[in-house]
């Protein structure tokens, strides 16, 4: 009874997640430092990942999902996608200095 009150379907969680990460993409347009934030937790998240993939790979065991090679793809995908977002981040202002025209 109790596994039944904590019970989250999964397609919610699906359909919520992109969503909450479109919108911060939006609000990020806005607000620099919002991508900022989402670079370092893609960094990191993008690390964690391929230390994951390449432990699983190394010792050849099998992960619950995927395969030790997708894991590392997701990893290098996550790191790659979150640095273009820092440095995207970064153009455009000028940073409270006198921009040049």
């Amino acid at each position: 009874m109790l596994s039944a009150i904590h019970y989250v379907p999964s397609i919610a969680v699906v359909a919520i997640v992109p969503i909450v990460l479109i919108g911060l993409l939006i609000w990020g347009a806005w607000k620099p430092l919002v991508w900022r934030v989402l670079s370092v937790l893609g960094m990191g998240t993008g690390a964690g990942f391929l230390v994951w993939g390449i432990l699983m790979a190394a010792m050849q065991e099998e992960p619950r999902f995927g395969s030790p090679a997708g894991i590392i793809a997701i990893g290098a995908g996550a790191l790659v996608g979150s640095i273009a977002l820092l440095v995207i981040s970064f153009c455009g202002s000028c940073g409270g200095r006198k921009c040049r025209e």
